[in-house]
C-alpha cells in the first residue's frame, strides 16, 4: 500500500494533459495573427478550460472570431489554454 501511495505521490505532478510547447506552437501558428494585433489579447486568460474550448469550436457570434473545430482537436486546444493561461 505504502509503494501505491507513493507512486502515486510521486508520477501525479509529473503528468500534464496539455503540454505548453506545443500550445505555443499552435498559438503562433494559427491565433497570434489576429490576436496579437487587432482581436482581444487572449495571453493571461482567465477563461474557464471548458469556456475557452467551446468559443474555439464554435466561434463567437458578433465578432471575427470563427469555429475551429475542424481544425483543432480538444486537445490541441487545450494545449492553446495551458500555453495562454500559464503566461
Amino acid at each position: 500500500m505504502l509503494k501505491i501511495l507513493l507512486s502515486i505521490i510521486f508520477l501525479v505532478p509529473h503528468i500534464s494533459f496539455a503540454d505548453t510547447s506545443i500550445g505555443e506552437s499552435l498559438f503562433n501558428r494559427n491565433c497570434a495573427t489576429c490576436h496579437k494585433r487587432t482581436a482581444p489579447n487572449i495571453i493571461g486568460t482567465k477563461l474557464k478550460p471548458a469556456t475557452f474550448l467551446m468559443i474555439v469550436k464554435n466561434g463567437r457570434a458578433g465578432t471575427m472570431m470563427g469555429s475551429f473545430k475542424s481544425k483543432f482537436s480538444d486537445d490541441e486546444i487545450l494545449n492553446i489554454y495551458n500555453f495562454l493561461s500559464t503566461n
